[in-house]
């Protein structure tokens, strides 16, 4: 592997990470109660995708209380 495949599958592999973290934090805050809307504009992404993210990561788009008066 040259010099120029390891770096810039570093900085990729960096990359990756630091999108998956991202997410992450986007299902956190939606868990914690801020709508869509706010989470897409704080994280610089649609708020649909921000919808789908939490959707995948959190298996649910509610919010953490809505979970908890439904149960």
């Amino acid at each position: 592997m040259t010099d120029w495949e390891k770096q810039l599958h570093r900085k990729a592999t960096a990359v990756d990470r630091a999108k998956e973290a991202l997410d992450e934090d986007i299902a956190a805050a939606r868990l914690d109660g801020h709508s869509f809307r706010e989470v897409g504009k704080w994280a610089s992404v649609n708020h649909e995708r921000a919808r789908t993210i939490a959707i995948r990561i959190n298996g649910d788009s509610r919010t953490r209380a809505e979970r908890e008066a439904a149960s």
